[in-house]
């Protein structure tokens, strides 16, 4: 298996908040992971599995064996949005059922 995608496990920081002398919301960056992935779509009996139906913009994303997955709020993938609908971890492979979700 190739392991060619990259994908990036996004941890919002907790630092974030106002500020009454610029009267304004400050955003302080957020803690970027990357990782090599294999991504591909998910297939039609999955997927009724999963979500009872056939879901447009699912995706399953099989990790490294010993991969230690990261804190993270969300998965940035092909320049979208991914929250984490399922996870399985057969034979030491993590595998993750995504959902694309919006910005």
């Amino acid at each position: 298996m190739r392991y060619l995608d990259e994908v990036t496990f996004i941890k919002e920081s907790s630092d974030s908040h106002y500020d009454p002398d610029l009267g304004e919301w400050v955003e302080k960056q957020p803690t970027k992971t990357i990782f090599s992935a294999n991504i591909t779509d998910i297939g039609t009996d999955r997927s009724v599995k999963v979500f009872g139906d056939i879901k447009q913009g699912a995706k399953v994303m099989r990790m490294m064996p010993l991969f230690v997955m990261p804190e993270y709020d969300y998965i940035e993938f092909d320049n979208k949005k991914w929250a984490l609908t399922t996870y399985r971890n057969p034979s030491e492979r993590n595998t993750f059922i995504l959902q694309e979700v919006n910005k």
